[in-house]
């Protein structure tokens, strides 16, 4: 489901500069403190050292929804404590299966135990340190793999207390098969809900155009330069004006034939009260 291999032939795998992400919090702290903010743009959030402090600044500048997402192998409880404190509002963690079988055809290499078991210590410790704010979930990607695995999923993570979310693949515009999304010409098309409702800005700056742009195939301007504001004033919104007034054709080739947009909700499953978070 993820085209992360090829992510080199495009873009470094790196790090966001402090001074850049500063810029950036800052800007947000500003313009909309309540906007939700995801630390990571195709990444996991456990393997970047300083994150805590990241989340930490994001929070003293009055940020209300900073989240994060992860496929929870190294979420070991020590670096969970830690970004919890650090005032995290939600964690999302990928885990697609109800069994460690068919954990170990979707994420190669991983293992489903292991998954398990760092989310419930995560569990434990936002109950142990009582931040009942903050929020913790996991998630499933429907594929032909797993379809048949979505209620086993949900009432076994609902039973523990951990919240969970449903949402259909998505095919990164094009880099991976996703056979549940029709042609689109098939389909009456609709505006996105990526482009309407985001930017995506990779580790460098650059602006991608969407949300499912993972490699910046389409660049749309550089944080490093301008800001966010004008960001979203100046080429992305000329992209949104073409959705919305049904300008397919004139949109990047990517954007053009991306079927991605059908993938653009997901389904929640509140876990059940009476066990805890």
């Amino acid at each position: 489901m993820c085209d992360h291999p090829n992510m080199t032939k495009h873009r470094k795998v790196q790090i966001m500069d402090m001074d850049l992400y500063r810029k950036i919090i800052d800007e947000i702290a500003l313009e909309n403190p309540s906007a939700r903010v995801w630390q990571i743009f195709f990444g996991d959030p456990f393997m970047c050292r300083d994150m805590p402090e990241r989340i930490h600044y994001a929070k003293e500048k009055g940020l209300t929804d900073v989240v994060l997402n992860t496929n929870g192998m190294l979420m070991k409880p020590e670096k969970a404590r830690a970004i919890i404190e650090a005032g995290l509002d939600a964690m999302y963690v990928g885990i697609d299966a109800a069994d460690a079988a068919t954990y170990e055809q979707i994420r190669v290499g991983g293992k489903y135990e292991t998954a398990v078991a760092n989310v419930l210590a995560y569990r434990d410790i936002l109950r142990e340190i009582g931040r009942p704010e903050q929020k913790l979930f996991v998630q499933f990607v429907v594929s032909d793999i797993n379809q048949d695995q979505v209620e086993a999923f949900k009432a076994f993570w609902t039973s523990k207390g951990v919240n969970v979310k449903i949402r259909p693949k998505v095919s990164w515009a094009g880099l991976v098969s996703a056979e549940n999304l029709l042609e689109n010409e098939q389909v009456g098309r609709r505006p996105c809900y990526w482009l309407m409702r985001t930017i995506n800005i990779c580790a460098d700056g650059r602006v991608a155009l969407c949300s499912v742009d993972v490699h910046c195939r389409v660049p749309c301007g550089d944080a490093n330069t301008s800001s966010i504001k004008e960001l979203w004033a100046a080429l992305l919104q000329e992209y949104r004006r073409m959705h919305n007034e049904g300008r397919f054709a004139e949109l990047p080739g990517m954007c053009r034939a991306c079927r991605d947009w059908q993938s653009g909700y997901a389904d929640f499953a509140l876990a059940d009260p009476a066990q805890g978070v």
